[in-house]
């Protein structure tokens, strides 16, 4: 089986690797993401506070956006995973699970919020030890979120 490393987009090239791991988990939505919401990945990708690329080998194959806490002020010691996305070639290879080990190696709690239908999300979250907060939100379009939780 080949190494998954993570490590942090520090380059163009990078970001570019990453926006192409995320279109193609992107296009095996039911909704796919139209160019309003595709260019605004492009731009947190490009002004995020921390994004990862994480190589099986050494093919990209994930990418992860994470940032401080935010409610309504910053929480240093809280980090907020806003994406992870793998390459879908290779779901189920330890590449999600590697990406959320190394923002829990740099952050001592984290939250995240994902749609109650994705199970793909819910196994990794709670795979790595995250728990559902209870508590719910709702997007524009009447969508609900849950929250999720970690803490060492």
């Amino acid at each position: 089986m080949p190494r998954i490393t993570v490590t942090e987009v520090t380059t163009a090239e990078e970001r570019d690797l990453a926006m192409a791991i995320w279109a193609a988990a992107d296009r095996t939505r039911p909704r796919p993401a139209g160019p309003l919401r595709t260019a605004r990945v492009r731009e947190q990708l490009e002004e995020g506070e921390l994004v990862l690329l994480a190589h099986y080998g050494p093919r990209p194959a994930g990418m992860a956006l994470a940032e401080t806490y935010v409610d309504p002020a910053p929480h240093p010691g809280i980090g907020h995973i806003s994406m992870v996305r793998v390459d879908p070639a290779l779901w189920g290879s330890g590449v999600g699970t590697a990406i959320v080990r190394e923002l829990q190696r740099r952050w001592p709690r984290l939250s995240v919020w994902i749609r109650p239908d994705n199970r793909r999300m819910r196994r990794l979250y709670a795979g790595t030890g995250f728990t559902d907060s209870g508590n719910r939100a709702e997007l524009q379009d009447g969508e609900e979120l849950v929250q999720w939780l970690w803490s060492r």
